[in-house]
C-alpha cells in the first residue's frame, strides 16, 4: 500500500532555488554597501566640519584675548630667550608665543590641562579627521626622555588640519624688505612675531582661509608622524606629517600650508612682478628663481591617494572636495582639482583678488 502525502506538506529548497536566493541576497548587499559607506562618509564629514569650525572659532577667541591671530612659532621656540631650561624642552605656557599655532589655541578648545602640563602621549580628537584610518592621534615616533630638540619636534599629537601660513605667519618671517635672508643665521636677541589682526584682512574674513584639511598620502595615514613611507615603486618619500610640537618656518608642513616667500626666507629673492610666476600678489618678496618653476603648482586641493606629494597641498579623504574653515568661522568645501589661480586668492588675505568660496 502506498501512503498518501498531504498536499500542504513542506518540501526543501532545491539547489537552484538556494542559489537564486543567495544571488539575490548578494545583489541586495551590493546595493546596500555603497549606501552605508555614503552614510558613514557623510557622518565623518560632518564631524570634520565641526572640528574645523571649532578650530576657526578658537582663532577668534585667541584673537579676542591676545589682540592677534596665533602664528606658527619659531625654530626651537627661541627657548634661549626665555631662560633655563633652554634646550629640548616640551611646549609650556612660558614660551607659548614661540610655539606652534595648535599649542597656542589649546586653552580655547578646552584643553587647558594639556596646555599647562604637556604630554607626548595624548592625541586630540578635534585635530583628527574621522574618515582617515583609525589612529591614536599621536606620532608613531616616541618621545625620548633625553630631551633633545630632535625628539621634541617629532613626537606628540599630530593633526589632520593645517593653518593658512599666508594668514597667520610665524614668529620668524617679518624680514625687512630687500633682505629676505635676514634669518639665515638664526633669530636675533629677540624675535619679531607676526601679529596679524582680523581687521588686517582687507580681502574679507569670509573670503580668506584660516584652516583646512591637509593633503596626505594614503600610505602615510597608516603610520603617523614625520617619517618616510614606501611608494608603490619602492622609493621613499617624506610624509610631511610633523606633530604639533614642531614649530617655525623650515619644517612645519605638518601643521601649515600656503607657504610663500613672505613666510619662508629661502623661497624669497630676486626680482619679478608676474603674478604667481615671479611674485604672489600681496607678498613683500618675490619668489626665488630656483622655486618659480614649481612653487605655484603646490597650491592645489587633491584627494588622498597613494604616493601623493603633499608638499604645501590641501585635500581630504572625501569625494566632494577639501573642507576649509574660513577666517570668519564658517566652513566651506572646495573641489578637488582646484589649482593656484583660485586657491591662492583664498589664501592671500591682502592680495586684492577676492574669490568667494562656495
Amino acid at each position: 500500500m502506498f501512503r498518501s502525502v498531504p498536499s500542504d506538506a513542506r518540501r526543501g529548497f532545491t539547489l537552484i532555488e538556494l542559489l537564486v536566493v543567495i544571488a539575490i541576497i548578494a545583489i541586495l548587499i551590493g546595493l546596500l554597501l555603497p549606501a552605508v559607506q555614503k552614510v558613514r562618509e557623510a557622518a565623518a564629514r560632518t564631524q570634520s566640519t565641526n572640528n574645523l569650525k571649532q578650530l576657526a572659532l578658537a582663532f577668534h577667541s585667541y584673537h579676542d584675548a591676545k589682540g592677534e591671530l596665533p602664528n606658527f612659532g619659531t625654530w626651537e621656540y627661541s627657548a634661549w630667550l626665555f631662560g633655563p631650561p633652554w634646550n629640548g624642552v616640551p611646549p609650556r605656557p612660558q614660551i607659548a608665543e614661540a610655539c606652534g599655532w595648535v599649542y597656542k589655541i589649546l586653552p580655547y578648545i578646552e584643553q587647558d590641562p594639556l596646555y599647562n602640563n604637556w604630554r607626548f602621549d595624548v592625541g586630540l580628537k578635534v585635530l583628527q579627521d574621522p574618515n582617515r584610518a583609525s589612529n591614536s592621534g599621536v606620532s608613531s615616533i616616541p618621545y625620548s626622555a633625553a630631551g633633545t630638540w630632535d625628539s621634541v619636534r617629532v613626537s606628540g599629537a599630530v593633526t589632520d588640519y593645517a593653518a593658512n601660513a599666508q594668514l597667520i605667519g610665524s614668529a620668524m618671517n617679518t624680514t625687512p624688505a630687500g633682505d629676505p635672508g635676514a634669518w639665515a643665521s638664526g633669530p636675533p636677541s629677540s624675535f619679531s612675531r607676526f601679529r596679524r589682526k582680523l581687521e588686517g584682512v582687507p580681502d574679507g574674513t569670509s573670503n580668506t582661509i584660516a584652516v583646512g584639511i591637509k593633503a596626505m598620502a594614503t600610505q602615510a595615514i597608516q603610520n603617523r608622524g614625520p617619517s618616510k613611507y614606501t611608494m608603490t615603486n619602492g622609493a621613499l618619500r617624506d610624509s610631511s606629517d610633523e606633530p604639533i610640537t614642531d614649530a617655525g618656518i623650515w619644517s612645519q608642513f605638518g601643521t601649515v600650508r600656503g607657504m610663500g616667500p613672505d613666510i619662508v626666507d629661502w623661497m624669497a629673492g630676486g626680482t619679478g612682478d608676474v603674478p604667481y610666476d615671479e611674485k604672489f600678489p600681496g607678498n613683500t618678496h618675490s619668489i626665488n628663481p630656483e622655486h618659480r618653476s614649481w612653487l605655484k603648482w603646490t597650491f592645489e586641493v587633491v584627494r588622498d591617494k597613494p604616493d601623493l606629494d603633499v608638499y604645501n597641498r590641501w585635500g581630504s579623504p572625501y569625494s566632494a572636495g577639501g573642507l576649509f574653515g574660513m577666517a570668519d568661522g564658517s566652513v566651506r568645501t572646495i573641489s578637488h582639482g582646484t589649482g593656484y589661480t583660485i586657491l591662492y586668492p583664498l589664501l592671500g588675505p591682502n592680495d586684492g583678488y577676492v574669490i568667494t568660496a562656495q
